[in-house]
C-alpha cells in the first residue's frame, strides 16, 4: 500500500506530467485497486497528496460455522476422546505451568513421590499414530507451540493453558507429562505429551492439541461456510513479492533498493512512522500495525502488518514494487550496480595526513622521473608485439615452426628403432622368473583382450574413446600397447606417447610402474619418464612413453611457442596424446581438449598426424562423443573394455553404526559436537537418539523438536559441514578388528581433515578406539597422502611393508584414480572433497568441503577391489548416496578463470577471443565469469582495454604463479626485497601453515599472534616471520629444532616445505627471463648458487622494511580491500557488512587484548587487504555472515600508490576504484596520485624491454642456423626497433624504487608517531558514512577533474635531459 502520489524529484524517473502523478488514473497500467470503504481503524485522507489505501481483507483462519458443533466437547464423533486426558487433576503432586514459566527439574519432594503416570505413553509417534491424518506444515513440526498460541489468540481470543508432572511411566521410565488444554467458545481440547524432557513434552502436548483441531478442520478455510465478516476486511501486506522481472523480493533486498534509489537522487533516508489499529474479531479484537514511510518529509507509502515488525518489512517490500512498476529501469539499475557494488555507494572517506617534508620528497620524486630516460623511452599502452586478432599462420600453436630445429636424420631413426626392437625381443625371450611373471600379469590384463581392436581403431581415426573398467589395466598398458607395436614393425623410433594425468602423484607412480613393468628404470637410457611441477625424469627422445600432468603439457606447448624448448621436446615429434581420466574435468583438462581439436587440424592440414586417446572408468560417453565427431561428422565410437574388479561389499553409515555405537569404550566419539552434528544430518535426531542414546545438543533448532535427515546434497546444510574425525577414526578401528589383513585406504576432503583424524588414531585427542593402539609400529603404519607431502613420502606406500604391519593410508581424491596402492582391501570414505568455487560478481573465493558425485563414490569404492574381494565403508547413509549427482560440477563453471584466459593468450589461437576459444570447451563457462577474469586481468595491467596482452602480460605468462603474484615477486626483485617478496608469494598461493586444533584453538591463536607486530598487523607477515625462523634452521640441517619449532607453534611441516619449493621454482623463472639482470641496477652477484634457492644479496637490501611488504601484499591483494566502518564492521567495494574472521590476527580480540596494555601504541589504520572472502552457510540465516581471510592492514600511502587501480581526482580528494573516497590536503594527494602514474609508467617501460630483451637473445640465436640466408640480418640487433632497456634506463630504476621505499619509510614512521600520540582518537574512518554522500560513482555533481587512466601518462615526452640516476637523494 502507498500513499498516491510521487516525490518532487520523482520526475527523474518518469517524463510524465507530475501534477497528473499524485492522483493516477483509473485507465492507468500502474493503478491498483483500492478500497471504496475505508478501514476504521483509518481516517479519509484529507492530504491531497495522499492515495486511498488497498482493500482491506481479513486474514484470520475463522472456523467454518458448520463445523463449530463438531468442535465440542461432547461432540465424540469428531473427536477421539483420552479418559486419562481429561482435565481432572493428575494423581500426585503437580504445579501448573505455562510457556513463560521456570523450566528444570522437579523439587526434591517431587522426586520423592513421583505418581505413576497412566497408560498410554503419549511419545511423538504415538501422538502422530493417533490424530495424524494428514501431512502437516513444517512450522508444526519446528515449534508447536508457536502457531498453537497463535490460533488461540486470534480465533478463540484465549491463551492455551499447560501443566506439567513428572511421574513413572509404565516401562519404569521417568517421565513429564504436559497437558495443554484449549478452550473456546465452541471447542475443549486437551493435548497430551510425553517425554524425558520437561520442554520437549510441552512441545508433544502443542503438537497433540493441533493435530486434533486440524482433525476437526480448524485451519481448513474451505470446509463449512464462512464465519461472517467484520465490518471492514483488513489485508496485511506480504512481507515478499515478485516483481515484473521475475526479482524475488524481500526486505534485506528491498531495503538496499530503497537505500540505492534515495542516494542515486539525493533523498534523505527513508522515515517509518507505526500507528496501532485493531481488527474486529468475534469476541474482541486484535492489534495490528501500520507503517508509513516517509522520504525527504513526503509520505511514500504504507502497509499493514500483524506486528510493528512485519508492517516495516512488507512497507519496504511494497514501495520497491511500486517503484519498480513506475520505473522499471531503476530497479534494472539496481540490479546491474549490485553486481559491481556500486549499489552502496561510496565508502566512508578516509583522511591522508602528511607532513610537509615529506610531502616535498614526493614532489621533488615526480619531477626527477619525468627527467628519466626510464620515463621519456615510455611507449604507449598498447598490446605489445602481436596483436591477437593476427590470422597469420596456423590456428594451432606448434613449437617447430617457431623455434627452428634440424630434422633428425633417416639413418638415426632407423638405428634408434632396430635397438628398440632388440631389445624388446630380449625381455620377451627373458626366462628370468620376475620378468617372466610381470609378462603373464600383463597379459593377464582385461585391456589385452581388447588389443587389437584399440589398435585398429587408433589406425583409422584421429580420436579414440576407451572406456575401460577399474582394474582394466588401461592406464599402464595402452601406452605400452601403442609403443610396442610401433617397435614390432620397426618403427619405434617414430613413436613419441605423452600420457596426461590428473595429479603428480599418479604421473610418478604410473612412470614408476610402467618402467618396472619393461624391466627398466625411469628416465635416462629408458623409454619410460615423467613430468611434474618441481621435478622431471624425461626418458630418451624417440621412441618414448612420458607421463605429466596436464597443465605441465599446456606449459610446454607455452614454452614452444615462446621460442624454449628447455620445457620439453618438440611437439611436432609427438605422435599419440593420451589424456587419462578425462572425465575429471579440470580447467587443464577442458582447455586441453580445445587444444587438441584445433592441433588435430593443424597437423592434418600439414600432413603430419596426430592420434588422440580418451581414457575413463566413468566417462560420460555421450558428451565426448558429440564433441570429437569422427570423419564422416558422426559421434565418435567407443571402445569399451571390462575391468577385473573383485567384488566390493559396500556398507553405508546407517548399516554399521549400530555395531559402533554398541561398545561402551566408544562413547566419547557420539559424545562430540562434530559426529553429532554429522550424525544427525544423515540420519535425523530422533534415530541418533535411538542409535547412540545420546541426545544430540549443538545443532539442534530453536525449537528443539526432531531434526530431519537431510534429503540430498541440494540442502544448505551440506556446505561446510564439519567432517567428524573421531567418528571417521572408530571406523577404521572397527575395521581393523573385524579383518585380520589388509590395508585400509581412507578418503578424507583436505589436509585438515587428514591431520585431525591421524591425531584422533594416535591418541592425541579423543579417547578409546576400541583398544586399538595405532601407535604399535610392529602392528600399525600411518601413511599421508596429499600433495604437500614430499614425493618420496608418498612414494612409501607402493613399497612392501614389514611383515605383519597393516597400512592406513589416510588420503585426498589423488588416490581416487590411476594410483593403485598394494593390498589394499577396505576403503573408508568420507564422500567429500575439497572444491575451489568463485562468485565472480561478489569476488568470493572460496575452497569448500563438496559432496563428491556417485562416480567418484564408485571409483573409491573400486579401490577395495583391485586384488581380492572387498568391503567399501561410506561414512554417510545409503539413502543419501543413492541422492547425489552423478558428477561433480566441472571446474570450468565454478572457478576463478583469470588464469584460463592467461592460458589462452599464451597458447595464441590466432583469430579467435579468449570468449570464442572458452565458448568451444566441450561446457562452456557463463559469459559473466569470462567478462569477470577478463575484467580482472585489465586491472592488473595483463591486459589492455582491447583484451590484448600487455608487456607486463607477456612477462607474467613466464611467472609460473597467479598474475597478482608475479606482480608481486616482480616488484619485490625490483624493490630489492625479492627473497620476502617470494615467501610471501608462495605463502599466498599456499595453505596457511598455522594449524587450529579444535581443542587448541585459543593457544594456536595465541601462538600465530605472536608473530605479529603492532605497527603492520598482518596474517601474511606473521607466516613470512614464523616461516623465516623455521628455514633459519631448516636451511642449516638443524632439523630436529626446525621440528619441535613446527610443534611449539602450530605448523604443518609439510606446508612449509611447500613453501620453499615454490619459491625455487619462481626464482629460476625470474632468472630465465631475465629479471634479476635488471634488478639493483645490474650489479647482481654472479656468486650466489641459485641451484640452492638463494638469492643474490643486493636483492635483499629493503627485505626489513614493513612498509614495502605491506605494499607487496597490497599489489598481491588487488582489487581485495575493505575500509572499517563501525566496531567490528567493515565494507568492502560490493559488500556492505563484513568482519574479520576470528582466526586473522586483525580480529577484534586481538585488538583489545593489546588496547589492555598502556605501554602499547595502537597503531589504528582503516584499509585491511584480504585474500578471500568466506560465509558461514551453515548458520541457517537467510543472510549469513561474511568474513575476511588473511587479512593485513594497510595505510593511505601504500593504498594509493600499491593496491588503487582507478584513480579520479575530485574536489573533495581521490576517489579510488569508484567506492573508496580519500580526503586531505588536496596538493599533496595530488602528488601521492602523480607518483603513481609516473611510476606505473616506468614499470611498463620495464616490462616492454624485458620481452624486447628476450627477442633479441632469441634473434642472435636464429641466424646461427640459417647464415646463409639470413646474412643481410647482421646488425639487426642495432637497428631503432630495438626496445630492451639500456644501463642507464636499468641504473635510473633501481633509483627510483630506492626513493620510494625511503618515501614508504617515513610516512610509516610518521603515521606509528601520529597514531601514538592519538590513541584516544576513535579508529573509524572520518566523516559520516554511506547516508552523508548523497550520490553514487558516475553521478557526480560539481567540478571534477578527468579520470585518471594509465595511457594518460604517455600523452607527452619530455624533453628536459634526465638526472635522476646522478641524484640518489640522501634525506
Amino acid at each position: 500500500m502507498r500513499l498516491a502520489f510521487l516525490l518532487p524529484r520523482r520526475s527523474l524517473l518518469m517524463q510524465a506530467d507530475p501534477a497528473k502523478r499524485f492522483a493516477l488514473p483509473s485507465s492507468s497500467s500502474l493503478k491498483r485497486p483500492f478500497s471504496r470503504t475505508p478501514s476504521p481503524s483509518t481516517r479519509p485522507p484529507s492530504d491531497p497528496d495522499q492515495r486511498p489505501g488497498k482493500v482491506p481483507k481479513v486474514e484470520g483462519d475463522h472456523l467454518p460455522s458448520s463445523s463449530r458443533s463438531t468442535m465440542t466437547p461432547s461432540s465424540s464423533s469428531s473427536r477421539r476422546q483420552m479418559p486419562h486426558l481429561a482435565r481432572a487433576p493428575v494423581s500426585g503432586p503437580s504445579r501448573p505451568s505455562s510457556n513463560k514459566g521456570r523450566r528444570g527439574k522437579a523439587p526434591a519432594s517431587a522426586a520423592r513421590q513421583q505418581p505413576t503416570l497412566p497408560e498410554p505413553v503419549c511419545s511423538e509417534a504415538y501422538i502422530r499414530s493417533t490424530y495424524e491424518t494428514k501431512p502437516i506444515k513444517a512450522i508444526w513440526n519446528d515449534n508447536p507451540k508457536s502457531p498453537l498460541t497463535n490460533h488461540c489468540k486470534s480465533i478463540l481470543n484465549s491463551m492455551p493453558e499447560y501443566e506439567s508432572v513428572q511421574g513413572i511411566a509404565a516401562n519404569g521410565q521417568t517421565l513429564w507429562r504436559t497437558t495443554v488444554r484449549v478452550k473456546g467458545a465452541e471447542v475443549d481440547i486437551t493435548g497430551c505429551g510425553d517425554h524425558s524432557n520437561r520442554k520437549d513434552s510441552e512441545k508433544l502436548a502443542a503438537l497433540s492439541a493441533l493435530l486434533q483441531l486440524d482433525t476437526l478442520g480448524a485451519f481448513n478455510k474451505s470446509s463449512g461456510p464462512k464465519q461472517p465478516k467484520a465490518s471492514a476486511e483488513v489485508e496485511l501486506s506480504p512481507t515478499e513479492t515478485t516483481l515484473s522481472d521475475g526479482s524475488k523480493v524481500d526486505y534485506e533486498k528491498a531495503r538496499q533498493f530503497m537505500e540505492y534509489y534515495c542516494r542515486r537522487f539525493g533523498f534523505g533516508r527513508p522515515e517509518l512512522t507505526y500507528t496501532p489499529f485493531k481488527i474486529p474479531q468475534r469476541g474482541g479484537g486484535t492489534t495490528a500495525w501500520q507503517a508509513e514511510m516517509t522520504v525527504d518529509g513526503r509520505r511514500i507509502g504504507f502497509s499493514k502488518g500483524s506486528n510493528k515488525k512485519n508492517s516495516m518489512l512488507s512497507c519496504y517490500v511494497d514501495v520497491t514494487q511500486y517503484l519498480e512498476q513506475c520505473d522499471p529501469n531503476i530497479w534494472a539499475g539496481f540490479l546491474k550496480d549490485q553486481k559491481t557494488g556500486k549499489d552502496l555507494g561510496l565508502a566512508p572517506r578516509v583522511l591522508f595526513e602528511i607532513e610537509d617534508s615529506l610531502q616535498d620528497h614526493i614532489a621533488d620524486l615526480c619531477s626527477d622521473i619525468k627527467k628519466s630516460k626510464l620515463y621519456q623511452n615510455r611507449s604507449s599502452t598498447k598490446s605489445s608485439t602481436q596483436d591477437d586478432g593476427d590470422t597469420q599462420g596456423s590456428s594451432v600453436p606448434t613449437g617447430p615452426r617457431l623455434l627452428y630445429r634440424r630434422p633428425v636424420p633417416f639413418s638415426l631413426l632407423q638405428d634408434k628403432s632396430a635397438r628398440l626392437k632388440q631389445k624388446r625381443e630380449e625381455y620377451l625371450a627373458s626366462t628370468d622368473p620376475k620378468v617372466v611373471r610381470m609378462r603373464e600379469q600383463r597379459a593377464g590384463l582385461p585391456v589385452y583382450t581388447k588389443s587389437e581392436q584399440i589398435l585398429q581403431h587408433i589406425e583409422n581415426h584421429e580420436v579414440t574413446i576407451c572406456m575401460a573398467a577399474t582394474g582394466s589395466g588401461k592406464t599402464t598398458q595402452i601406452p605400452q600397447i601403442i609403443l610396442d607395436n610401433m617397435i614390432d614393425r620397426g618403427e619405434g623410433a617414430k613413436c613419441n606417447i605423452v600420457c596426461t594425468q590428473p595429479r603428480r602423484i599418479a604421473a610418478i607412480s604410473v612412470a614408476d610402474r610402467v618402467a618396472k613393468e619393461r624391466s627398466e628404470t625411469v628416465g635416462r637410457n629408458s623409454c619410460v619418464g615423467y613430468q611434474v611441477r618441481f621435478e622431471h625424469n624425461l626418458p630418451e627422445e624417440h621412441g618414448s612413453v612420458t607421463f605429466c600432468t596436464t597443465g605441465i603439457f599446456l606449459k610446454r606447448m607455452q614454452s614452444a611457442l615462446e621460442g624454449d624448448n628447455s620445457a620439453g621436446r618438440s611437439l611436432d615429434d609427438v605422435t599419440h596424446i593420451l589424456v587419462d581420466e578425462v572425465h575429471e574435468r579440470d580447467v587443464d583438462t577442458d582447455l586441453l581438449l580445445v587444444v587438441l581439436k584445433r592441433m588435430l587440424a593443424d597437423r592434418k592440414a600439414r600432413n603430419k598426424p596426430l592420434k588422440v586417446v580418451l581414457m575413463s572408468a566413468t566417462i560420460d560417453a555421450k558428451l565426448f562423443q558429440e564433441y570429437f565427431p569422427d570423419e564422416n561428422d558422426q559421434p565418435a565410437s567407443v571402445i569399451e573394455i571390462p575391468g577385473r574388479a573383485f567384488p566390493v561389499d559396500k556398507k553405508f553409515l546407517d548399516e554399521f553404526l549400530p555395531d559402533l555405537a554398541r561398545e561402551r569404550s566408544t562413547s566419547w566419539v557420539f559424545q562430540q559436537d562434530s559426529v553429532q552434528k554429522y550424525l544427525t544430518h544423515q540420519l535425523g535426531s530422533t534415530a541418533v537418539v535411538g542409535i547412540t542414546g545420546t541426545t544430540t545438543r549443538s545443532n539442534r533448532h530453536q525449537s528443539d523438536m526432531p531434526i530431519q535427515p537431510s534429503a540430498g546434497p541440494d540442502s544448505s546444510r551440506d556446505d561446510d559441514l564439519d567432517m567428524p574425525a573421531p567418528l571417521v577414526a572408530l571406523t577404521i578401528a572397527h575395521v581393523l578388528r573385524r579383518s585380520e589383513d589388509g590395508h585400509v585406504l581412507v578418503f578424507l576432503p583436505g589436509w585438515d581433515d587428514i591431520t585431525s583424524v591421524q591425531k584422533c588414531l594416535q591418541g592425541m585427542t579423543g579417547g578409546n578406539l576400541l583398544d586399538i593402539n595405532f601407535n604399535d609400529s610392529r602392528k600399525y603404519s600411518i601413511h599421508l597422502l596429499h600433495s604437500t607431502v614430499p614425493i618420496a613420502e608418498q612414494q612409501a606406500v607402493f613399497e612392501p611393508p614389514p611383515e605383519g604391519v597393516r597400512r592406513i593410508i589416510l588420503a585426498t581424491n589423488i588416490a581416487e584414480t590411476s594410483v593403485t596402492i598394494p593390498d589394499v582391501v577396505y576403503v573408508v570414505d568420507t564422500a567429500r572433497v575439497k572444491e575451489q568455487r568463485y562468485d565472480p560478481e561478489r569476488h568470493i573465493s572460496s575452497l569448500v568441503s563438496a559432496w563428491v558425485g556417485s562416480s567418484n563414490l564408485n571409483q573409491r569404492a573400486g579401490r577395495a577391489g583391485r586384488h581380492r574381494s572387498g568391503e567399501y565403508y561410506g561414512i554417510l547413509t545409503r539413502r543419501f548416496s543413492d541422492a547425489l549427482y552423478p558428477h561433480q560440477t566441472v571446474e570450468m563453471k565454478r572457478v576463478d578463470l583469470s588464469n584460463v584466459v592467461m592460458h589462452i593468450k599464451a597458447l595464441n589461437f590466432p583469430g579467435m577471443t579468449v570468449e570464442e576459444v572458452l565458448a568451444e570447451t566441450i561446457e562452456p563457462p557463463a559469459v559473466d565469469r569470462v567478462t569477470a577474469a577478463m575484467k580482472a586481468l585489465e586491472m592488473v595491467g595483463a591486459l589492455d582495454q582491447h583484451h590484448n596482452l600487455t608487456s607486463l602480460g607477456r612477462v607474467l605468462l613466464q611467472i609460473p604463479v597467479d598474475v597478482q603474484m608475479g606482480r608481486l615477486v616482480l616488484y619485490g626483485s625490483f624493490f630489492r626485497c625479492l627473497d620476502q617478496a617470494l615467501t610471501l608469494a608462495a605463502i599466498l598461493t599456499n595453505r596457511d601453515p598455522f594449524l587450529a586444533p579444535m581443542h587448541l584453538k585459543f593457544e594456536a591463536a595465541a601462538k600465530k599472534n605472536s608473530f605479529t607486530t603492532d605497527d603492520f598487523r598482518s596474517d601474511a607477515l606473521a607466516t613470512l616471520r614464523a616461516y623465516n625462523q623455521w628455514w633459519e634452521m631448516q636451511s642449516k640441517g638443524m632439523y630436529v629444532q626446525a621440528n619441535r619449532f613446527c610443534q611449539e607453534n602450530f605448523l604443518a611441516k609439510p606446508t612449509l616445505i611447500m613453501i620453499q619449493k615454490i619459491k625455487d621454482h619462481l626464482l629460476q623463472s625470474l632468472y630465465s627471463i631475465g629479471v634479476i639482470d635488471l634488478s639493483a641496477g645490474g650489479d647482481v652477484s654472479r656468486r650466489t648458487d641459485t641451484r640452492r634457492g638463494a638469492v643474490p644479496p643486493e636483492l635483499n637490501s629493503n627485505g626489513e622494511s614493513q612498509p614495502l611488504l605491506a605494499a607487496l601484499i597490497a599489489i598481491a591483494s588487488q582489487p581485495k580491500f575493505a575500509i572499517r566502518t563501525g566496531e567490528k564492521i567493515y565494507r568492502t567495494a560490493t559488500d556492505k557488512r563484513v568482519f574479520i574472521h576470528p582466526s586473522s590476527v586483525n580480529h577484534r580480540r586481538r585488538e583489545r587484548a593489546e588496547s589492555e596494555d598502556l605501554n602499547s601504541a595502537l597503531t589504528e589504520k582503516q584499509i585491511i587487504a584480504y585474500t578471500e572472502k568466506r560465509q558461514n552457510l551453515t548458520s541457517g540465516q537467510s543472510h549469513p555472515d561474511m568474513y575476511l581471510i588473511t587479512t593485513s592492514r594497510l595505510d593511505p600511502l601504500t593504498y594509493i600508490l600499491f593496491g588503487a587501480f582507478n584513480i579520479e581526482v575530485t574536489f573533495r580528494g581521490l576517489e579510488c576504484d569508484e567506492w573508496l573516497p580519500i580526503v586531505g590536503r588536496q596538493d599533496a594527494l595530488d602528488d601521492v596520485e602523480r607518483l603513481k602514474r609516473l611510476m606505473e609508467a616506468c614499470m611498463l617501460r620495464v616490462f616492454e624491454g624485458i620481452i624486447a630483451g628476450r627477442s633479441k637473445a632469441n634473434n642472435r640465436r636464429l641466424p646461427q642456423r640459417n647464415e646463409d640466408r639470413e646474412d643481410e640480418s647482421g646488425d639487426e640487433d642495432d637497428s631503432p626497433q630495438d626496445r630492451s632497456l639500456s644501463a642507464m634506463e636499468v641504473k635510473e630504476l633501481d633509483v627510483m624504487t630506492r626513493d620510494i621505499v625511503r618515501i614508504l619509510n617515513e610516512y610509516g614512521t610518521y603515521r606509528v608517531a601520529m597514531q601514538s600520540q592519538h590513541n584516544s582518537r576513535p579508529a573509524t574512518p572520518m566523516d559520516s558514512p554511506v547516508w552523508a554522500s548523497n550520490r553514487l560513482p558516475g553521478t557526480r555533481s560539481g567540478y571534477s577533474t578527468p579520470a585518471y587512466n594509465m595511457g594518460s601518462a604517455y600523452n607527452s615526452r619530455p624533453s628536459t635531459p634526465s638526472r635522476l640516476s646522478a641524484s640518489s637523494r640522501r634525506w
